[in-house]
């Protein structure tokens, strides 16, 4: 077994490595090594203050951390001393000094001595304030109770309150303090002992209301969407003529905002009232979208603490920073900064930096446009869209209208004057360009060395370049000479079944193990299958096992984490595995072990992720490899996804009454062959004006392209399909961290090779909610 066991000897071995500084420094986990073990180094630093050995290691609160030894959580100080032994399938972070923990698959609450002060009896329990938990009753159906074995979310921390229908209010030494069948939503810091509390009336519509610590109402339920605080107000809605029948009683919807009290201070006036930040909120004097999903015009206004609006008006556009610059207002072309007494004056930000960078390139505002200046020589003046300091040197694209041109490291700006109708990221030495609906390729001094003649053309590696599209397609290179199809990079079975961390797969006759990078045995091949160590564990399955099975770097079962039905190293959404057998268990064992003959190279074709046939009719092959090897990959456990390299942003679409979302999803996937490449989606809508609420609600000012009228938003396609619009309307939001959050897109991020096609994000501070900073 080498000398890999000794990890496991120095869990309780005194830390002579730690200084008596340690607990004055901050910690922050980071895990590694061969079976991706943690332990914690300094925040503002990588110097080790305890050992990597956890297969878990959650960040410090309130002077405690969360552990998992052996399959089970504990808590350890800053001097990595254990203080609540390992006992528990999972556990929170202190939280007003409770925590969640589970046991035989139920949760109760301890406190900071590991003293159990709320039995296990609950789904989830959630300490709010003062020993008072939002507690979820557990299910009727025993079959359908979770193992909770990963990290439990504090309420600061929780994204999943919203949809708990069937929660009330618990005290650890009175009981229920209020019936089980409410939802909750966060409205202040925890500690202030106040949350939003809803429950449906009879008309099946949500009122929400704000409760308190011990159980009774601060407000009672009025409300139909509400907020959580922000800075000083929280943002509301309700029908003011709640009498009336539903379709009329919709039309008499306002908007206001409450204090920090939950007092209503922002008169329910506005037709819409969105974030409030830098001291103001953001107001529309009318709905976005008219009941025929069209857009309307609407002006936009910037209301006071009082609910009257700054400077008495309406704008045809406004801009709330929370950076301490004054407040910004459009009217027809010119912004002007907005002073607190309503006056207008210049504008603060014209002539300010987006972003400058190293090799003296930067870009500048100038009020809706940016000017792009080269050691303070204006180039050239373009459109206002998306555009990040990552793509710093250059060159970057930038929009005139309908057109697009290049800005190059030195300021030299390709295109001019016309413009391209389309283009692609300009990555290499030429780019393919497409103007007068034909395409051709250009070089970086803006020449033509492939004139425009094709309809479809699109690059690929090498300087290559596919021409056509399907069973037609042929390459050429930036001449216009016929040459072979690229292929990708074939990494060696060796570096194909390398692990992140190091090890790598081996096989012996029919089974499964690993070795070290010196080829020394590690783990034993008697496995029909196994994954890559991601938490101190591998998922593995015995010759005549019926479940896949923790196991240690020992190779031991880890006999407190139960074994799950099946395991793939990786989930697609909307789509499901290549089916190898009727038996879902036996099915993921043979899907594992097809991948890893592919590996090997053993196999012609690797597995596949097939398409639902609704949301996706696209399917996927998985063939991972290459340096690093597969160790990326994430797992899907028993139908639970765990990290996949994948994110969920979420962006949305009003029309009419009706809120239509879907989420902007970056995702490691594998390509044919053994190659991987990422795929980050633009999102549907361009700006996310508003955050989310317990339901929640949210809306876009505009949409954007999507690659292909006919492929649902979460499905992955190739870049070379036709772009067009799609309508979600019946599609709800997700609730992301208390806002629905709208990251900045990716402008033809494709591998590369998404051309553009006038679509753009503003560039700007993080000021309008919803936005991430580029």
């Amino acid at each position: 077994m080498r000398l890999y066991l000794l990890s496991a000897f120095a869990l309780f071995a005194p830390l002579s490595a730690l200084t008596s500084s340690t607990s004055e420094v901050e910690l922050k986990p980071l895990c590694g090594g061969p079976f991706q073990l943690c332990g914690y180094v300094e925040k503002e630093g990588e110097t080790l203050r305890i050992p990597q050995k956890y297969e878990v290691a959650q960040p410090f609160s309130e002077g405690l951390a969360a552990v998992r030894i052996d399959g089970l959580f504990g808590f350890i100080n800053p001097r990595g001393e254990i203080v609540v032994s390992p006992r528990f399938q999972s556990a929170s972070s202190f939280s007003g000094g409770y925590a969640e923990v589970r046991i035989d698959n139920a949760s109760g609450a301890i406190d900071r001595s590991g003293r159990i002060v709320v039995p296990a009896q609950f789904h989830r329990l959630i300490h709010f304030s003062d020993g008072t938990f939002i507690a979820e009753p557990l299910p009727d159906n025993p079959s359908s109770q979770s193992s909770q074995t990963g990290r439990l979310e504090t309420l600061s921390e929780s994204t999943m309150l919203s949809g708990r229908r069937v929660a009330g209010l618990y005290h650890r030494d009175r009981g229920w303090l209020t019936d089980s069948n409410l939802e909750f939503s966060i409205f202040d810091e925890p500690q202030r002992g106040l949350i939003w509390a809803g429950r449906r009336n009879e008309q099946g519509e949500d009122q929400w209301g704000l409760l308190k610590a011990d159980g009774s109402w601060r407000v009672s339920p009025r409300y139909q969407h509400v907020q959580r605080v922000m800075e000083t107000h929280a943002v509301v809605n309700a029908a003011t003529q709640p009498d009336l029948p539903p379709i009329e009683r919709r039309e008499t919807v306002r908007w206001g905002a409450v204090d920090r009290n939950g007092d209503l201070v922002v008169p329910l006036e506005f037709a819409y009232l969105s974030y409030w930040r830098g001291g103001y909120g953001y107001a529309k004097e009318g709905k976005t979208y008219g009941s025929d999903g069209r857009q309307n015009d609407v002006r936009e206004g910037i209301v006071k603490a009082d609910g009257s609006l700054l400077g008495g008006q309406y704008f045809d556009k406004v801009d709330i920073c929370e950076d301490g610059t004054l407040p910004r207002a459009r009217l027809g072309d010119t912004w002007h900064s907005v002073t607190p007494n309503g006056q207008l004056i210049p504008d603060q930000l014209d002539g300010e930096p987006l972003f400058e960078c190293d090799g003296g390139l930067g870009i500048f505002r100038r009020g809706e446009e940016v000017e792009f200046r080269v050691a303070g020589r204006a180039v050239g003046r373009f459109d206002n869209t998306y555009f990040s300091k990552r793509d710093c040197p250059g060159p970057f694209s930038a929009r005139r209208g309908d057109r697009w041109f290049y800005v190059l490291e030195n300021g030299t700006v390709l295109g001019v004057p016309d413009g391209f109708e389309e283009t692609y990221s300009f990555t290499r030495a030429h780019v393919p360009v497409k103007v007068g609906g034909k395409w051709g390729v250009i070089d970086r001094a803006g020449s033509f060395s492939l004139r425009p003649r094709f309809s479809k053309l699109r690059p690929d590696r090498n300087n290559t370049f596919a021409v056509g599209e399907g069973e037609d397609t042929y390459w050429i290179n930036a001449s216009g000479n016929m040459v072979e199809q690229p292929v990708a990079e074939t990494p060696s079975p060796q570096q194909a079944l390398t692990c992140e961390g190091g090890l790598r797969f081996f096989q012996r006759g029919d089974l499964w193990g690993f070795q070290d990078q010196s080829g020394h045995t590690v783990i034993e091949p008697r496995f029909r299958a196994l994954s890559c160590f991601q938490h101190g564990v591998s998922w593995a399955v015995e010759p005549g096992g019926d479940g896949w099975c923790a196991i240690g770097p020992d190779g031991a079962r880890r006999e407190a984490m139960d074994c799950s039905e099946t395991y793939y190293p990786i989930s697609v959404s909307h789509h499901y595995p290549e089916k190898f057998d009727d038996d879902p268990f036996e099915s993921s064992v043979l899907w594992n072990r097809a991948w890893l003959d592919f590996q090997a190279g053993n196999r012609d074709g690797p597995p596949t992720w097939v398409g639902d046939g609704v949301m996706s009719g696209v399917s996927y092959s998985v063939s991972g490899g290459g340096p690093g090897g597969p160790g990326w990959l994430g797992a899907s456990i028993g139908g639970s996804q765990f990290a996949a390299k994948q994110t969920h942003k979420i962006a949305a679409l009003g029309i009419g009454d009706e809120i239509g979302c879907l989420g902007r999803w970056s995702a490691s996937y594998l390509r044919s062959g053994r190659s991987y490449g990422t795929t980050p989606m633009e999102p549907f809508c361009r700006e996310v004006t508003g955050p989310s609420t317990s339901r929640g609600g949210c809306e876009s000012r505009a949409h954007g392209p999507w690659p292909t009228p006919s492929t649902a938003p979460s499905a992955s396609i190739p870049s070379n399909l036709p772009r067009g619009c799609i309508p979600l309307p019946s599609l709800r939001c997700r609730r992301i961290g208390g806002v629905a959050a709208e990251t900045a897109p990716a402008q033809g991020n494709y591998a590369g090779r998404t051309p553009r096609n006038g679509y753009g994000h503003r560039a700007r501070p993080n000021c309008t909610a919803g936005r991430a900073s580029a």
